[in-house]
């Protein structure tokens, strides 16, 4: 019993050490699914069908270049319960894109609409700003999480430097930019974040410092022709870093899953001996009995 006892213990502090870790797998395997499922669905798109939401989005992105609002990221507008993706051949659940920046091993799910989950899931794109056509006078941004426990989003966008590149799929259609400015301001301070006349800009804002949350991460890429070869990942290669960055932890895991087979196994070997026992001392009850009678 005390055997047990201590294996359970071991099973359950190895369970409590690998919990982030597993979170994050399950996390990855969100992200990447969410990812092939909007590329499935607009590669099944017919281009007339793609022209039609090119169009309906670029007439969007004029009419707010023409307004030119403010943009709000204070802490309420990333805590939006819900919102309505204006996407009429997705789903509001569905990804609208996917972000890639190789110099930090990104390749997230984009979202419409700031909203919890969407931040729990990938990038959200945040209201009031452009969607990444690719056009020109327009400038969109997309907003992600750092330091969550269960998943990794921009934690390690203050690591990108300027000259650095990242790549936005969007309508089956991939544009690269090159980060060309980078700030850390306070949630009120907007200015940069507005449209610029002909030209073409993606700003990617996370909070900073991880878990005070009290200032804004802008980096700002503008759109460019040139990327570097090497710049261009595939997802297998993004497979590849992952496995390379938590070997320990997956070297961990499968200890754990063998550790939990092997106690399995042996339970359920106690188990058939403690009832063959059981059996035994049953039956010599009942021959005692018997041989009282006689």
């Amino acid at each position: 019993m005390k055997k047990i006892g201590v294996k359970i213990l071991f099973v359950i502090g190895l369970l409590i050490f690998l919990f982030p870790f597993v979170m994050r797998m399950i996390s990855y395997f969100n992200q990447t699914t969410a990812i092939y499922n909007y590329k499935s669905t607009t590669e099944n798109l017919s281009e007339d069908e793609l022209n039609e939401q090119k169009n309906h989005y670029n007439k969007y992105n004029e009419e707010l270049a023409d307004e030119n609002p403010i943009v709000e990221m204070g802490e309420d507008d990333f805590n939006v319960d819900e919102t309505q993706s204006t996407y009429d051949f997705l789903n509001s659940d569905d990804a609208i894109g996917s972000l890639i920046i190789p110099s930090i091993n990104v390749n997230l799910p984009i979202f419409d609409g700031v909203t919890n989950l969407n931040l729990q899931k990938g990038i959200a794109h945040l209201d009031n700003t452009s969607y990444p056509t690719g056009e020109k006078s327009t400038h969109c941004v997309l907003a992600g999480h750092s330091g969550l426990s269960r998943a990794k989003i921009l934690d390690d966008l203050d690591k990108v430097q300027i000259g650095d590149y990242f790549q936005i799929d969007y309508l089956n259609t991939t544009h690269n930019y090159v980060v060309v400015d980078i700030q850390i301001v306070l949630p009120e301070e907007t200015e940069s974040l507005r449209i610029k006349q002909d030209d073409t800009l993606v700003t990617l804002v996370t909070c900073t410092p991880k878990n005070i949350n009290s200032h804004r991460l802008l980096v700002t890429g503008r759109l460019t022709d040139m990327i570097p070869q090497e710049e261009t990942l595939s997802t297998l290669d993004y497979i590849v870093q992952f496995i390379k960055l938590n070997y320990i932890y997956i070297i961990l895991f499968i200890i754990f899953i063998i550790c939990l087979i092997i106690f399995l196994k042996e339970r359920k070997k106690d188990k058939k001996v403690k009832n063959k026992n059981k059996k035994i001392k049953e039956n010599e009850n009942i021959e005692n009995i018997n041989n009282k009678e006689k």
